[in-house]
């Protein structure tokens, strides 16, 4: 391989870092002689591993000409997302992350043009950089540079753009090179591979000497593509957001035997960073091959738009995986824990247990609120009015509602009550907790069920009394004393983290209204110190204040954003047996 001003030309076959004609004398150029077809070469995405080769997420596609002679009508837009990694270097030869035709008349095309002089493809690459110190060059396994070109500088400065020109008397064939990134296949009058069902390519390699061609950049049949690649790994530190940096490609080429390609090379944006983060997130989850952490992560690839094939091919993989039986409440132990004649409730479970902080008694934790307008409040009998005029008469409503949602929980597929941290959650398969996703579990079973009944009125009456719009549902399954529900702020926007696997939508939210149904339990309320919160440590050894305070069958706890900026709440551990207990949490907006 020689590369010289920016252009780097490759006989397959051929190791790195020898001379890339047949006969190692030619300075860069392919001499006139005869040779086997080359063999093409394969990606090292697609053998063994789980990364992907560079997909579109958007596209559209035209139509290929008829001839030759037959200019492509119609454009073509794609956005890829190839993510750097071991096995897909971006300084390696040309066969690295890449699929190259096998090129069999690279011989005699280019040899013709050195004999007669004829050009019949001919391509001019226009690369424009957007910051400094940009390392682009083109690498070739068919074509050569023009007469009197020297090629893309080794570097190009901010807003700096170069051309260079390229020939053929056959196809053109190479890879854009972009440092950091992987190679970006290009082909001008290429013959596209076999085409499988659908019409689709079947993975075939592409012909060079068929009577139909096309031009492409990125992926057969697109002739606009936008790739982009993190440097590095990024952090995913909050909300949507990434941490970190990335390169983007925009790349477009026109039809015809003289084509022109366009090249913007910039630094990714905050939602193209975003996107290579999920993609990396996912990837990673295919390589653990762990379930539940596989399934969130596919919900969020799709929320962030990763591209449509590697989340096809991660769903593939989860369907090879089975569950752990530990991860789930079956529909047998649904039926023998989460019984109705369980529910407990001790005779002294009455008022609050408030614990101040010890470390200082003027302690801010200690005031109360901190600041004006706060509001957390638990009160009795909100489940009773809700259902009214719903559930039957002469039936407490917490119980009929409670026995419905169980009986809801043992006719959806098996797996659907799963373990999330000390707690179960009732979802369907993908884990969605939207109002309408909730409600179609309840009632798969039966249209006119009464689980799907008790919920949505227990959505019209907190609409309806807090004047707010339910956004999330959560309903989290306690079969025992064990159980628990870990000390957490309520996700109310982007700007929050909800942990690696966290599927929430994030739209902007002011409280959550959580009904309370089955045995008694407490809820732990704590003040916290830190720069979402308006709470001061009295020091290095603040402890906070904690507040237990009981829920009952019926009651509701209802609290706003301002309280939850400044405490996190959560359910712990008995030491003492209780029974069963169902929380129904609206997030509302």
């Amino acid at each position: 391989m020689v590369a010289a001003a920016g252009l780097v030309l490759e006989r397959p076959g051929t190791p790195s870092g020898s001379v890339c004609c047949s006969d190692g004398a030619c300075g860069g150029y392919p001499t006139p002689r005869t040779r086997a077809p080359a063999e093409s070469s394969r990606s090292s995405c697609s053998e063994g591993g789980v990364h992907p080769r560079p997909c579109a997420l958007e596209e559209s596609r035209g139509d290929e000409p008829s001839s030759p002679s037959t200019p492509m009508s119609g454009s073509k837009s794609a956005l890829s997302t190839p993510l750097a990694s071991a096995a897909r270097s971006p300084s390696g030869p040309l066969e690295g992350g890449v699929r190259l035709p096998a090129i069999a008349t690279r011989a005699s095309s280019t040899g013709a043009i050195g004999r007669s002089g004829v050009t019949r493809s001919h391509l001019t690459v226009r690369v424009t950089s957007k910051f400094d110190d940009a390392e682009v060059s083109v690498e070739l396994a068919e074509g050569e540079l023009d007469r009197g070109c020297d090629g893309l500088p080794a570097t190009l400065a901010k807003d700096q753009s170069a051309v260079v020109q390229l020939r053929s008397s056959g196809a053109i064939v190479g890879n854009l090179r972009v440092a950091g990134m992987a190679p970006i296949p290009f082909g001008i009058q290429v013959k596209p591979s076999t085409s499988g069902p659908g019409g689709k390519p079947a993975g075939g390699v592409l012909s060079t000497s068929a009577a139909e061609r096309m031009n492409f950049v990125a992926a057969e049949h697109r002739q606009k593509s936008v790739v982009a690649q993190a440097v590095g790994e990024l952090d995913a530190s909050s909300g949507l957001g990434a941490k970190g940096d990335g390169t983007v490609v925009e790349a477009s080429v026109g039809p015809g035997w003289r084509a022109e390609m366009t090249v913007l090379v910039r630094r990714a944006k905050k939602k193209e960073l975003a996107r290579l983060a999920q993609e990396q997130a996912l990837l990673h989850a295919m390589e653990q091959k762990r379930y539940s952490s596989l399934l969130a992560q596919i919900s969020r690839a799709k929320m962030r738009k990763v591209e449509t094939s590697l989340i096809d091919q991660a769903g593939r993989l989860l369907k090879t995986i089975k569950m752990p039986e530990s991860s789930f409440l079956s529909h047998k132990e649904l039926g023998k824990l989460m019984k109705w004649k369980r529910v407990t409730c001790p005779s002294d479970a009455t008022g609050d247990d408030v614990h101040p902080c010890g470390a200082s008694s003027e302690c801010h934790c200690n005031a109360g609120e901190a600041q004006p307008g706060e509001v957390c409040d638990v009160l009795n009998g909100m489940v009773e009015r809700a259902l009214d005029g719903v559930a039957p008469a002469g039936v407490p409503a917490d119980k009929w509602l409670f026995k419905a949602l169980v009986h809801a929980a043992m006719h959806a597929p098996e797996g659907c009550v799963w373990k999330s941290g000390g707690k179960f959650l009732l979802t369907n398969e993908e884990r969605n907790q939207a109002p309408n996703a909730i409600v179609s579990i309840l009632e798969r079973d039966n249209a006119e069920s009464d689980a799907g009944k008790g919920i949505r009125a227990l959505v019209a009456h907190t609409e309806n009394v807090y004047n707010f719009q339910v956004t999330a549902i959560q309903l989290n399954f306690h079969p025992n004393n064990k159980s628990s529900h870990k000390q957490h702020r309520d996700i109310y926007g982007a700007g929050q983290k909800g942990g690696i696997n966290c599927t929430c939508s994030f739209k902007k939210c002011t409280g959550t209204v959580c009904y309370s149904l089955g045995s008694s339990r407490q809820v732990l309320t704590e003040t916290i110190c830190d720069t979402r919160s308006k709470y001061e440590a009295c020091g290095e050894e603040c402890q906070g204040c904690k507040t237990y305070r009981w829920m009952h069958s019926g009651s509701a706890m209802y609290f706003n954003a301002p309280w939850n900026n400044n405490n996190t709440h959560g359910v712990p551990q008995l030491e003492e047996a209780c029974g069963p207990r169902i929380s129904v949490a609206l997030l509302c907006a």
